[in-house]
């Protein structure tokens, strides 16, 4: 496959857009169902929470959560992608239990209030991030005290072997990702580690794994209560 074509490719999966947005959405939930449920599982929004998500997609694995927030919760999705964004509205809102919000836009800017989540999830975002420590302070300031986030990735030795990842992927170890959360100011880190086989892509059959990160927003302090 050419240089051209995997660029292509890079580019779809951090963007969707365009003719074959629906496409590669569908692709994307194929091989992305096993990690988002771990990643959803390690959340496990409650009733009546305030759920955010950043880049659901098309919004298709996210039902799950929606679900489970019932009539009193809400759901806030944060997609960069304008085809995604749209159809991840009408999915989730067509559920008619959660409140659902879709903001259209970067996550840096999103329109997020201070010590207002109570839980966060993204999955397969942080190779889109460049700023790692921007991202997860801005998510240590939207959650509540002892509010949780769960991020959802690949290991580095899975993603090298996927050849569309040299174009536009920031490929990160573990160690890197749990020292930029920790010096973000959250705590109680853990990382489960899921071998996930393998999967094909073109003619290469390359290794599948996901790597589910959980880590909490430090207590309130007596002064803050």
């Amino acid at each position: 496959m050419d240089e051209a074509t995997l660029r292509g490719i890079a580019a779809q999966l951090a963007r969707p857009s365009g003719e074959g947005a629906e496409t590669v959405a569908a692709a994307m939930n194929e091989v992305n169902n096993a990690i988002t449920a771990r990643a959803i599982g390690t959340l496990a929004p409650r009733a009546g929470e305030f759920i955010a998500e950043i880049g659901p997609g098309n919004g298709a694995l996210s039902v799950p959560i929606v679900d489970a927030l019932g009539d009193d919760g809400r759901y806030f999705g944060i997609e960069l992608s304008n085809d995604m964004a749209r159809a991840a509205a009408v999915t989730l809102r067509a559920m008619g239990t959660a409140r659902v919000d879709i903001y259209n836009g970067d996550c840096l800017s999103a329109p997020v209030s201070a010590a207002s989540l109570d839980g966060l999830i993204a999955v397969n975002l942080l190779y889109f991030i460049d700023d790692l420590s921007g991202l997860f302070g801005q998510i240590a300031n939207w959650l509540k005290p002892d509010g949780r986030a769960v991020f959802g990735v690949r290991s580095p030795e899975a993603l090298n072997a996927m050849p569309f990842t040299q174009y536009g992927f920031r490929i990160r170890p573990l160690a890197e990702i749990e020292t930029a959360l920790r010096e973000s100011g959250l705590t109680n880190i853990a990382a489960a580690y899921h071998d996930e086989g393998t999967t094909r892509f073109a003619e290469q059959e390359i290794p599948v794994d996901s790597i589910v990160i959980e880590a909490r927003a430090r207590l309130a302090t007596a002064s803050q209560k």
